[in-house]
């Protein structure tokens, strides 16, 4: 059910109401500034932590993107830096859209701290926020409209995770269940591009990446692979509850299969979730 503006101020404290308020900002107004902040100041973090590492499978998805076309990178979830790392790689293969990426709110949203380091770090790209625990829940429907209208404005990547949380099993080709939201989003938005990628070999410290990247990044290798956009036209007139569900497992589907080269590349078993 939909949550009303008296509603939301209720369920949201003061933190969390500005930090919303300032990514909705620079989301209808300041486009060109998250834009350019994905070349600079982001641009030179991610040449330092990634410019000798990433080794790129299937990156002919990414070639001849109309410069007014939208796409959703359905991405696993392994550490806080993967849709960082796509960044990179979109920007060296030329695609030029603006980028969002919907974030747990937890810290970017109800910590002091949070939309200044958003802000520092990405150009305020981290939206909208999602909500993880108890009633702030019923705030995700906001969201994920959200998203479904920015991809209708033309130029837009946005990446989404459909595990909704990262997976920390010793297999990182076991994925997690997928959570129907990014169903929401994929059904929600007709004619846009739903782009499968995998992603491996990255941690969770700023520092370390950097130290790999110019010590050892033979060693430490960044592998990001494509695969085949998802086909759902046939979700589209099936029950909204079950289209999206099943719209998730196919997205999670996807990104299991755009994972074969990573296996093959780095010589693992195939022992991850099978997809439907």
């Amino acid at each position: 059910m939909p949550v009303g503006a008296g509603q939301e101020r209720s369920l949201l404290a003061r933190t969390e109401r500005f930090s919303w308020w300032l990514g909705d900002v620079f989301a209808r107004h300041f486009r060109l500034v998250a834009w350019a902040w994905s070349y600079a100041p982001m641009g030179v973090l991610l040449w330092l932590g990634l410019s000798r590492r990433v080794r790129l499978h299937r990156g002919e998805a990414l070639r001849g993107v109309p410069r007014d076309a939208s796409l959703v990178l359905v991405v696993n979830h392994r550490s806080f830096f993967d849709l960082f790392c796509l960044v990179w790689v979109l920007r060296r293969a030329g695609v030029r859209q603006r980028l969002l990426f919907p974030v747990r709110s937890e810290f970017f949203y109800d910590h002091p701290l949070g939309p200044l380091l958003n802000l520092l770090v990405s150009g305020m790209s981290m939206f909208p926020p999602i909500f993880r625990h108890g009633r702030k829940r019923a705030l995700n429907e906001r969201s994920l409209e959200r998203c479904i209208a920015e991809l209708r404005r033309p130029g837009t990547v946005l990446g989404f995770h459909p595990e909704g949380t990262r997976g920390r099993g010793p297999d990182p080709f076991a994925l997690l269940r997928p959570r129907p939201g990014i169903g929401r989003v994929v059904l929600g938005a007709p004619g846009v591009r739903v782009v499968p990628v995998f992603v491996l070999g990255l941690g969770n410290s700023v520092l370390a990446e950097v130290w790999r990247n110019w010590r050892s990044p033979s060693r430490h290798p960044v592998q990001v692979s494509f695969g085949s956009d998802v086909n759902l036209d046939d979700l589209r007139g099936c029950p909204a509850g079950a289209a999206n569900a099943w719209a998730a497992e196919r997205c999670l589907a996807a990104i299991a299969e755009a994972a074969l080269p990573v296996r093959a590349a780095v010589g693992a078993e195939p022992r991850g979730r099978p997809g439907p």
